[in-house]
């Protein structure tokens, strides 16, 4: 198993990761690459690499879980955080040939952080030669 080191720099983010993760890759056999962080204030997802995709994604999500202040949890201001990792979930699973990650053309791993900035990990654990 290896980590990845993400830090993002604002308070919500989309960060791609693809890079990262192919470099891991490289060194695996074929299998499964699985990813996986560990924070409950922020998700994992694959998107395409298309100019505004990222915006147009927080906009949807802010949309169905909006910023609201009679949540129950203790700390609601970062409640919506939560909710928003719940939905997109915190890990993503990638196919790995020959070293390589069995993306689409226009598909990029990506991280979104809805509570930054801060420190992230991601656990990467896959078949590893």
């Amino acid at each position: 198993m290896s980590t990845i080191a993400v830090q993002s720099k604002a308070y919500e983010q989309v960060l791609d990761i693809t890079e990262d993760v192919g470099a891991l890759a490289a060194s695996m056999r074929d299998g499964v690459c699985h990813l996986f962080t560990q924070h409950t204030t922020c998700a994992l997802t694959i998107l395409t690499n298309e100019a505004g995709i990222a915006e147009d994604l927080l906009t949807v999500l802010h949309g169905l879980v909006p910023q609201a202040t009679a949540y129950v949890h203790d700390a609601a201001d970062h409640v919506r955080a939560h909710v928003l990792s719940a939905l997109v979930g915190p890990s993503v699973s990638v196919p790995v040939r020959d070293g390589q990650l069995g993306l689409g053309r226009f598909q990029r791993i990506v991280l979104l952080e809805f509570e930054g900035p801060r420190a992230r990990s991601i656990e990467v654990s896959g078949p590893w030669t």
